[in-house]
């Protein structure tokens, strides 16, 4: 069962139902993008979790989980200290490898959820509580200003460095899973997850592996400091919503 709650994290990264309020333009098309999800949610659909994770962060786990591994561990040792070479080829096979392990990993995990009869009631994602336009460290990383009237304003940047979004949504979960006495438990959770999309790619390579204007989406169970290593001017500051979780009839 504890292994169980630890998944839940995980599946938070997915979304349904929006909330209405004021977003910009940007916002409301990260949102939305989160909306189209909710069957995957309801059916713990992990697979789907993880092919929607920014690729960046999904190879960087890949690479962990194959770390890990016993069988690996002399042969990445040997790549990591220089002492073996690999060609092109044999490094895209690894990679590839390396993707399918995790992908039977998170696939796994919904069927384990499923199995233990987790089920997923609702989940919705309210309005964005910031926005922000990520460059390049040499650039500044600015939270996008808002108008008078509280409405986000997206700023019109014209500079062909790269350049990506980063949205930060609250979202509320609402679950159940058989407790130790027999009965059903209801929780609600708290959080948000951070979407992120890639609009201009000037250096090659640098998008690795993302489309340009697609949404992709990290939990937020993802340390700041992990998204710094993809985003190093991210603000020290950014605005977060409160999480938590609590027992429902």
């Amino acid at each position: 069962m504890k292994r169980l709650v630890s998944l839940i994290c995980v599946l938070a990264m997915v979304g349904g139902a929006a909330l209405a309020g004021p977003v910009s333009e940007v916002a409301k098309s990260a949102r939305e993008a989160a909306r189209e999800y909710g069957a995957a949610v309801r059916n713990c659909d992990m697979g789907w979790a993880l092919d929607s994770m920014y690729p960046p962060l999904r190879r960087t786990y890949a690479d962990q989980l194959s770390s890990r591994d016993p069988r690996m561990e002399a042969a990445n040792a040997r790549r990591i200290m220089g002492t073996e070479r690999e060609s092109e080829a044999q490094a895209q096979a690894r990679m590839k490898a390396n993707s399918k392990a995790l992908r039977d990993r998170y696939v796994k995990m919904g069927q384990d959820m499923r199995a233990a009869g987790f089920k997923v009631e609702s989940f919705t994602v309210g309005n964005a509580v910031a926005e922000y336009v990520v460059n390049p460290p040499t650039s500044m990383a600015r939270q996008v200003r808002r108008d008078t009237a509280g409405r986000t304003r997206v700023e019109d940047l014209k500079s062909d460095k790269d350049r990506s979004r980063l949205v930060v949504l609250p979202t509320k979960l609402v679950y159940s899973l058989p407790g130790g006495d027999g009965r059903t438990q209801r929780v609600q959770r708290d959080g948000y997850i951070f979407a992120v999309r890639d609009e201009v790619i000037s250096t090659p390579g640098l998008a690795r592996g993302t489309k340009l204007n697609k949404w992709y989406f990290i939990d937020s169970n993802t340390d700041v400091n992990i998204l710094r290593a993809f985003f190093p001017n991210l603000p020290l500051n950014i605005e977060l919503p409160d999480c938590g979780e609590r027992p429902v009839r």
